[in-house]
């Protein structure tokens, strides 16, 4: 298990460039994982008349100790987007869209999973039906269990 040291963020207003901070994240192509779940996402479905429908696969970790207050899932699309929404709360920016899912004290020791989907839009029928996801991450809101074990 890595120690997780919280990120430090500078901002400089002179500067146009943005970096994003991830914590404990560390990406494969369509799938990542955080210190404690694993993220893929792919295609289901190129067109229902308007998106392409997108599933998202989380699965945590057996082996740790906390319970997962929220996870974050990034997904970077292999186009700009024009839309993208989900069951939890979902923005989009350019070819990114991050999904946060509130979780109800899941996850402590137990390999839990979940799946949700994601419907993402792009300038055209058939750039949406291109759609891919090119990256996925994760981050996970670490919470303190009842027996007060934390990783």
């Amino acid at each position: 298990m890595v120690h997780y040291e919280k990120p430090v963020v500078v901002l400089n207003e002179e500067l146009t460039e943005g970096v994003y901070a991830g914590s404990g994240t560390a990406a494969g192509d369509a799938g990542g994982s955080a210190d404690c779940w694993t993220v893929d996402a792919h295609s289901v479905q190129d067109w229902n008349g308007s998106h392409n429908v997108f599933e998202v696969h989380a699965v945590h970790s057996a082996a740790v100790k906390h319970i997962s207050g929220s996870t974050t899932v990034t997904l970077t699309f292999s186009a700009p987007l024009t839309d993208a929404y989900s069951e939890f709360d979902c923005t989009f920016s350019g070819s990114t869209a991050t999904i946060t899912r509130n979780l109800l004290a899941d996850a402590y020791m137990s390999g839990d999973n979940y799946t949700y989907k994601v419907w993402a839009k792009a300038a055209d029928e058939a750039t949406t039906k291109a759609l891919a996801v090119t990256k996925a991450t994760i981050t996970c809101k670490h919470e303190t269990n009842v027996q007060g074990d934390y990783d």
